[in-house]
């Protein structure tokens, strides 16, 4: 694993042109340290609500395609996101889910504990999947809520009901669930242990390494 040791190498990575004055100055606090290692390496990880600040994953994997451009795909360095989240927002989810999707160079998602609800979504998205032994991902059908005028909730709840359609079409794409098993399951939480996350196509590998 290339790791990064000095302020050079940090500036060379961010595309920053820096003085000598600045490149004196001391590295980034360790945290920040690792999150521009693992960027290096092309490593993700969502281990955070999935919000507005989530949509960093999605440039990130659009710039990595930027790099790419003129690589043969089978060539490229595969994007790696490692999820140990517990969902949150779905307009965000659906855009992460379309850049993967649309994504030239491969990324594989990796379940490192949890990936409920969004983060599901979004480990399914990956071009190859992987989870650890012991975790847990989990598929329902969200929550929400409506307010304000008759006309204004009765549009929160078409568009919600659309929502919920979407999510249902594309778990039905992306995995081996068939729609009766879908419709035993969807008015309830189900938790996929590691032996349904590979029957059903949720990952295709237990990882057994790191």
């Amino acid at each position: 694993m290339n790791e990064i040791n000095n302020i050079e190498e940090l500036t060379e990575l961010l595309g920053m042109d820096l003085d000598k004055e600045v490149t004196d100055t001391v590295l980034p606090d360790p945290d920040l340290l690792t999150f521009y290692n693992n960027l290096k390496n092309r490593e993700i990880w969502l281990d955070d609500s999935i919000d507005d600040h989530s949509l960093e994953i999605g440039k990130q994997i659009m710039r990595f395609n930027k790099q790419d451009e003129g690589i043969p795909v089978e060539d490229r360095k595969p994007i790696k996101i490692y999820l140990h989240c517990y969902g949150g927002d779905a307009a965000v989810c659906f855009s992460l889910m379309d850049i993967i999707n649309l994504s030239k160079t491969p990324v594989y998602t990796y379940n490192m504990g949890v990936a409920m609800s969004a983060a599901f979504l979004i480990l399914i998205s990956g071009h190859k999947r992987f989870t650890l032994p012991t975790a847990t991902a989990l598929i329902h059908s969200g929550s929400g809520g409506a307010q304000g005028t008759f006309e204004q909730t009765q549009a929160q709840m078409k568009d919600y009901n659309h929502t919920v359609e979407k999510m249902r079409e594309y778990v039905l794409q992306k995995t081996k669930i068939d729609v009766k098993t879908f419709n035993k399951h969807k008015n309830s939480e189900w938790y996929m242990y590691v032996e349904d996350q590979l029957k059903y196509g949720v990952v295709d590998e237990v990882m057994s390494s790191l």
